[in-house]
This record gives C-alpha cells, sequence and structure tokens, in this order.
C-alpha cells in the first residue's frame, strides 16, 4: 500500500457542475477512444462487470470493461478490442427511447464524464472493474470494485467515493446544480471491496452492499494478478448499509454479517416490499471462484461445487426493519450454484406473491462452457423455484445487469460470453435484451408506448395457485413451513406501496440512429463531437461582435462628419449673427441682410422753411469706399437695447479677436488701455454703417481720410474729450473735469398719431466734420435731445415719433456751459436720420497720454 500526504477535510466536494454534465452528454456514443486507421465505424461488442441504477427514468451504467468491434472501411470487422475507458465515462439509456434488439443499438447511449472538463480521467475518476451503484430516485454513489495496476499515477485514496446527484430533495438548496460529488468513507470503512451484491430500496432512501471479497490485508485491491496481497481473494462478511434520507448528509454504516449468513462473491441482492421497511434476499454467488486468481482456476473448485449451490436452496433474507438475518429453505429443484446474473422484483397485482426473476450467470468454475441463457423464478412467501424461459446454447451471458423499465418487462443490459476460443465472443442479440415478464418470452424490441401492469405466469401460479392477477393459495412455505415464526411475521406485515413513486408510463421521444454513422478513419483520440458546434456558436459570436463594432464606428465616422459641418455651420452663424449685431456689412455672409438703421421721420412744421428735409440715399458702393475705424465702446448697456450687448463684450465673447484667440490680449498694468491691438487694421476691413451705439469716426464722403488728431488742453497735454449725457451714470471721481453737458432744447410737439417709418439711410444721416470742427471726439446727437425723446429712443416713451433738433460742433477749447447756437453747425428738424452719439475717450476705456 502507497501512503500520501493529508487528506483534506472530510466534506463533499462538487466536481462537476451542469455545464459540465451538458458538454460530457454532447460527446455521444462512439466512445472507443483509440481507433484503427481504417476503421469507420465501432460497436459494443461486450461489457463485463459493470454497474449500474435507475434514476427515475434513465438507467446509470458506470465501470467495468467494454469490449468494441471496430467496424473497418472494406466492410470486414477488426479484431475486438478494449480502451478500458480513459474518459471515465458513465452510459446512459433513457426509457422514452424506443429501439429494435435487431440492430446494433450502441448509438443509443447518452454518456456523462466523470473526469473534469471532460479530458482523460486519469487518477482522478479512473475506471472501476466490478463494483456498486448505490442509488434513490434521486442520486447514485459509486462504492466498491477493483482498479487495474499502473505506475502512471497513485490510485485513489482509500475512502474515497464519487457520487452523482441528478436531482435535490429534501431541504431546498439554493444554487443546487446537477453534477459530480466526491465524499469520504467514515473510518474505518475503505473501499477496498469487490464481487458484492447490490440493493437499492428508494422509497426508503437506503442502499446496501452485500458480501464480497478483499485482499487478506484489506488494502488496495486490483484486478487480479499474481501478487495476492494486493488481490480480492478473502471473502468479506460484511453489509454496507448507505442511508440517504438526507442529501449530503448521508451516512455509511459497516455491519458485520452472522457467522449463519456465508459470504460469497457475486451474489444478487434484491430489495423486496414486505414488512414494514421491506427485506434483503440474497441470491447465488459462489466461493472460490475461478475469477479471482489471474490464471482463471478456482483455488479450491471441490469446495466451491459443495458450498456454492446451498446460496440457492438456502436464502438469505434479511430485515431491514428489525435489523435482524433469516434463512428459509426453498422448494423444487432450483438453478444450482450460479453467480454473476441479475435479479429483478415482480409483485403480483395483489401483492399475495412476489416473484424474483433471476437470469443468466455460471457456476464460477468453468468460463470456458456455456453460461446460463434460463429465466428462473423464485416466489415468495412460497419460496418455490420455477423455470420461466428456456435459453439456447452460446446465447447466455454472465456479468451483466438487470432492470425493469415497466412492470411487466425486464431489460438486460451488457454482460459477457463464455471463452471458448482464442478471442473473447461478441454477446449473441446484441448488448441489450428484453424479456416479458408476464408471457416469460424474449422481446424483439422495446417501444415505451407499449407495456401493461404485471402478470404473474402460467407456469408460476400453477405452482403457487391463483392466477395472473394474483390470489396466491400458497402463502407460506408448503413442505418445510417456516424457518422461524420472526420470519413469518415479517411476511404477515404489508408494506406501505404508497411510498415508492412511479415514474412510468414513459413518452416515446427520438432516440438517435441506432446504426452506427460511418466516421473518418482515425488513429488516435478524436475530438468531441460537442467541439464543433460550440467553437461554430462562439465564432459566430464573435463575428456579430464585429459586424456590430464596425457598424458603430461607421456610424460614428459619420456622426462626426455631420458634427464638422454642422459646427461649421454654426460658426458661420454665428459670425454672421455677431456682424449683423454689430451692424457690419454683409460681406461675410451671402444671405447677410441690410445693416440695421434708425430712422426717425417727422411732419413738416413751421420752423423748418430753411432746413435741407432731404438728401439722396447712400449707395452701397459709396459705403464700400467710406474708411471706418473702430473705437471702443465702454458706455452703459442700457444704450445697447437693440442687442443687450456692448461691443466690446461682443468682441471679448463672440469675435477671434478676443483675448486668448488671436487677437488683442488685455492689459496686465491698470495704466494700459483696456485692450491692445496687434494692427490698426482688426477693425478696419468691415464696413459698417452708422448705428445706435456704434462708435466710428466718419470721413468725408470723398474717401477715407485720418481720424483726427486728439486735442490738447493748455498746457499741450493731451486729453479725452466727451460729452455727457444729462442721464448718464455718474463716473464719481473717475470723470474728468474737462467733461461737460451740452444744453438741449426741447422740439415742437408733435402729432400722437404718426407713425415711424424705417428708411433706408440717407446721406442726410451721415455726418462729416471739418478739420475746425471738434476733433478726436465722439459726436452723439443723443445727448442734445430732449428728456421725451431721449425716452422714446429708449423704448419707454409713451410717443411713436421723436423729433430732434441737433447741432454740432465745439472748438477745441470751449469751456463746460460756453458752447452756444453760433458753435453749431447746421441742424435739421424732422429730418429722417440716425442717432449719433458723442463719447468721451474715457468712456470707450481709454485714458488720456
Amino acid at each position: 500500500m502507497r501512503f500520501r500526504g493529508a487528506r483534506p477535510p472530510n466534506m463533499p466536494t462538487v466536481r462537476a457542475s451542469i455545464a459540465l454534465v451538458v458538454a460530457a452528454q454532447a460527446l455521444g456514443v462512439t466512445a472507443q477512444a483509440a481507433w484503427d486507421a481504417d476503421q469507420v465505424n465501432t460497436t459494443m461488442c461486450y461489457w463485463e462487470q459493470l454497474r449500474g441504477a435507475v434514476i427515475r427514468d434513465t438507467v446509470y451504467l458506470d465501470g467495468g470493461y467494454i469490449w468494441w468491434l471496430p467496424g473497418l472501411s472494406d466492410g470486414t470487422y477488426g479484431p475486438v478490442t478494449s480502451d478500458y475507458n480513459p474518459l471515465g465515462l458513465v452510459y446512459t439509456l433513457n426509457f422514452s427511447v424506443p429501439f429494435d434488439t435487431t440492430q446494433n443499438i450502441t448509438a443509443l447511449f447518452q454518456t456523462i464524464s466523470k473526469a473534469p472538463s471532460g479530458g482523460n480521467a486519469n487518477n482522478v475518476a479512473p475506471t472501476y472493474y466490478d463494483g456498486a451503484m448505490l442509488a434513490n430516485d434521486d442520486e447514485w454513489f459509486l462504492y466498491g470494485g477493483m482498479l487495474r495496476q499502473t505506475a502512471a499515477y497513485a490510485e485513489p485514496y482509500p475512502d474515497d467515493v464519487t457520487s452523482f446527484q441528478a436531482y435535490q430533495y429534501g431541504v431546498q438548496k439554493d444554487g443546487f446544480r446537477p453534477g459530480f460529488v466526491d465524499v469520504r468513507l467514515p473510518k474505518p470503512m475503505t473501499r477496498y471491496l469487490a464481487y458484492g451484491g447490490a440493493a437499492n430500496a428508494p422509497s426508503e432512501n437506503l442502499a446496501w452492499y452485500f458480501s464480497g471479497m478483499h485482499s487478506p490485508t484489506w488494502g488496495e485491491i486490483f484486478t487480479p494478478s499474481l501478487n495476492e496481497s494486493l488481490t480480492a481473494v478473502n471473502v468479506s462478511d460484511t453489509l454496507i448499509l448507505l442511508n440517504m434520507t438526507t442529501q449530503q448528509q448521508e451516512t455509511w454504516h459497516n455491519e458485520t454479517l452472522p457467522t449463519s449468513i456465508h459470504g460469497r462473491a457475486n451474489p444478487e441482492l434484491v430489495w423486496v416490499p414486505v414488512g414494514d421497511r421491506g427485506i434483503l434476499v440474497a441470491l447465488g454467488g459462489v466461493v472460490y471462484p475461478e475469477f479471482v486468481t489471474s490464471a482463471r482456476q478456482s483455488t479450491n473448485p471441490e469446495a466451491s461445487e459443495a458450498q456454492s449451490p446451498e446460496f440457492m436452496s438456502t436464502i438469505d433474507i434479511y430485515d431491514v426493519s428489525n435489523d435482524t438475518w433469516y434463512q428459509q429453505v426453498t422448494q423444487g429443484p432450483g438453478p444450482g450454484a450460479l453467480t454473476r446474473g441479475c435479479a429483478v422484483v415482480a409483485p403480483a397485482k395483489d401483492y399475495s406473491s412476489f416473484n424474483i426473476y433471476y437470469y443468466g450467470g455460471y457456476d464460477g468454475l468453468h468460463p470456458t462452457q456455456d453460461f446460463n441463457d434460463d429465466v428462473w423464478v423464485l416466489s415468495l412467501p412460497s419460496f418455490v423455484w420455477k423455470k420461466v424461459a428456456t435459453g439456447t446454447a452460446g446465447h447466455g451471458r454472465a456479468g451483466h445487469r438487470c432492470f425493469m423499465p415497466y412492470p411487466d418487462q425486464m431489460m438486460v443490459i451488457g454482460g459477457y460470453t463464455a471463452f471458448t476460443g482464442d478471442s473473447p465472443s461478441c454477446l449473441k442479440g446484441g448488448i441489450i435484451q428484453l424479456f416479458n415478464l408476464s408471457s416469460a418470452q424474449w422481446m424483439p424490441s422495446y417501444d415505451p408506448s407499449v407495456w401493461n401492469n404485471y402478470s404473474v405466469p402460467k407456469a408460476v401460479y400453477d405452482a403457487i395457485g391463483g392466477d395472473g392477477d394474483g390470489g396466491a393459495t400458497m402463502t407460506a412455505p408448503a413442505q418445510q413451513g417456516w424457518a422461524t415464526p420472526g420470519l413469518s411475521r415479517v411476511f404477515s406485515r404489508h408494506y406501505d406501496v404508497g411510498k415508492i413513486t412511479r415514474y412510468y408510463p414513459y413518452t416515446p421521444i427520438e432516440g438517435k440512429n441506432s446504426t452506427n454513422p460511418v466516421y473518418k478513419p482515425r488513429t488516435h483520440l478524436g475530438t468531441p463531437k460537442y467541439l464543433a458546434p460550440v467553437l461554430g456558436t462562439i465564432l459566430g459570436l464573435v463575428f456579430v461582435a464585429l459586424l456590430v463594432v464596425c457598424i458603430i464606428l461607421w456610424r460614428k465616422r459619420r456622426l462626426l462628419r455631420a458634427g464638422s459641418s454642422s459646427l461649421s455651420g454654426t460658426e458661420d452663424s454665428k459670425r454672421w449673427i455677431i456682424s449683423w449685431i454689430r451692424g457690419q456689412s454683409g460681406q461675410q455672409h451671402p444671405d447677410n441682410k441690410a445693416p440695421t438703421t434708425t430712422t426717425e421721420e417727422t411732419p413738416a412744421s413751421p420752423d423748418a422753411g430753411d432746413l435741407e428735409t432731404a438728401e439722396r440715399p447712400v449707395t452701397r458702393h459709396e459705403m464700400a469706399n467710406t474708411y471706418i475705424a473702430e473705437l471702443m465702446d465702454t458706455s452703459p448697456p442700457v444704450e445697447l437695447q437693440d442687442t443687450g450687448l456692448t461691443p466690446v463684450e461682443i468682441i471679448n465673447r463672440h469675435s477671434h479677436f478676443a483675448p486668448g484667440k488671436g487677437g488683442p490680449t488685455r492689459a496686465a498694468r491698470s495704466g494700459s488701455s483696456p485692450f491692445t491691438f496687434t494692427s490698426t487694421s482688426d477693425f478696419s476691413s468691415v464696413t459698417q454703417t452708422d448705428h445706435p451705439s456704434s462708435n466710428s469716426l466718419v470721413s468725408a464722403p470723398g474717401g477715407p481720410t485720418a481720424p483726427a488728431p486728439r486735442p490738447t488742453d493748455s498746457n499741450g497735454a493731451t486729453s479725452p474729450e466727451s460729452v455727457v449725457r444729462p442721464d448718464s451714470p455718474p463716473l464719481g471721481n473717475a470723470v474728468p473735469a474737462s467733461i461737460i453737458a451740452r444744453p438741449t432744447r426741447s422740439p415742437p410737439p408733435l402729432p400722437q398719431q404718426q407713425e415711424r417709418q424705417l428708411d433706408p439711410p440717407t446721406s442726410a444721416e451721415r455726418v462729416t466734420e471739418s478739420s475746425d470742427q471738434t476733433r478726436g471726439a465722439v459726436l452723439s446727437g443723443v445727448s442734445e435731445l430732449s428728456d421725451r425723446d431721449r425716452a422714446h429712443l429708449r423704448q419707454v416713451s409713451q410717443d411713436t415719433t421723436v423729433s430732434s433738433t441737433t447741432s454740432f460742433g465745439t472748438s477745441s477749447g470751449a469751456a463746460a456751459g460756453q458752447t452756444g447756437a453760433a458753435g453749431r453747425g447746421r441742424s435739421s428738424l424732422g429730418t429722417p436720420r440716425r442717432s449719433v452719439f458723442l463719447e468721451s475717450e474715457e468712456d470707450l476705456g481709454g485714458r488720456g497720454s
């Protein structure tokens, strides 16, 4: 025995999830790992010493040695071969799938891999020869069996047991997923047992493993070899009990058999619904069998021939409720010594008899002679043996398993035949055989839609009385009577059959083609069948994802291009709006409207006879040749009611001349002007007409001239000059003394009904200055308007017309209050004109030098 490191804590370990189960099932049925070069298909030839159990509507098969018959491309078959199931596959067969036993039904099986990720099992989930599958209606456990000895890897631990949870039961378990679970046996129990008999009682959530063989040291065991210390050659006197009442908290118990109950190799153990919790009935089995030795010869055939037949003539019975063993002698000639057969129980409709069917097997001493092909029935409680079906030569088998899909049917799966030649022969009739329990005849096919309740066969009710529906008159052993009163009391108590859950009938479903498809030749383990659809799905999803990304990028590129065009149009619109606000010409945008002007139309008055009443309009050509010079405007925003922004704010917010946009930069010192322009042509390249709140120097009509120099004070220093409107806000200490208010005169009353008209600007509206007029000043006619007219210009007056008498001109050295009518230029009353404001350089944010 080899020893290894410390074990992990004693707790179940989930080893496979439902995703792994589904993926493993997709492996398909062609589970032969290695194929010949010219092989095109494969067939199960025989299946030696498998173990299995039924979970609801599905039979699960595990372990044993599967021998394959390879079909070659030339229509012949190669030699029978076995790969010892390196993938650790568990085979399943659903009772809803119909099939014909005359066909190769290998393709009917589905598979589940016990190995992680569906790869090679290695020592994680190796294939066991013999052993048992202990189960209820929801889960099963693999116990016992032997491994092939190898130096490739260490064997599983002595207390390792593999479980498969197909369904959950009991307390709700959040996140439960079907799959494999590794569990540990309690000390001092080990898995080192083989050749025992197993029985399951799903209605009681109990399972048992009866007797079997172990090594002389109770250590690890392998398939027979010359080293007897590693071979199961000693009979075990144990009964292993698995209690599955609470899922994931299953308990194991090891009980020692009474001395009257003899251990044996490969008996059949069945559970019968008799008494409070049922009884166990052990049938057959042998001692000193030939299959426990490497030479395939019994070590004591005489003892085996003397003792083994007793296991069929004196039946060992275990009362589950009372934990008591009994023995009862049978009546009539029995089958004799048999081992490695299979058995099922069919109760009569009225439960007056319980008929145990035993099929196949051999005496355990002569592996080269034909195996048993007869079907025997042991009827309880009469304990009468009756042969109900006689087999044919060469059709028998041993090492198989039997299951009941319906009450009247027995399904035989697996097994092997006698070794009559150099190589083993394949099973006659295929890997699966069907037997009708009621008619006691073999069936050629299985159809889930064809079934019936069990009927006692004639050979049996002729012996025990009654008929097919029951009514047995022999309710106790007739010749010998009951061996003990206790056993009689056990059979007198009826089992609560309501605890037995029935899952039939099954709805027929279409199974896979029962003939093997043609496969490409391969000499190694091929890729799993699920790989192609999985890869196709993944690659398809990747392609769709890439396509979606490309569409998104393409649409984003279109949006970016559209956004760029929209942004360009927005910038053009913004510049056009700013130009419109500032009153510039429409040369920057083809859709510009004419500059906005304010025209005031007043009716003629008696005092207007000596005034010019009209002038020709200014043409676009003249406007284009007019020299324009922009001055900064810092007048209060109230003067810009038509725009809501001062020109300085417009420049700062919306033009490329703003600081930080390549235009003027704000002065850092208080002594410098608020804005400094790098070029004198920054504002002179755009033609602009006079507009309310526009600040400009206007040249004579003859062409552009340079701005007049600033006026100087008495000391010769340049000083800002402007005229402050009476309603302008006080400037405080910052107002120069030279800033004075001009007197105004009130215009004559105007008719209330007269409506203002907006006309294009005329030459009369343009203002020219001579060299002897005020220089360096900004003229504003509003300063000489009456309070009423100014209020109207601010859109707060009650009148609809404005009349103003405007006069211009001051001498450069005029003091405040000395400006008279003689110093003014001509004025016109009632003539449409544009408002022109006279503002000082201080109002524009500049300072005198």
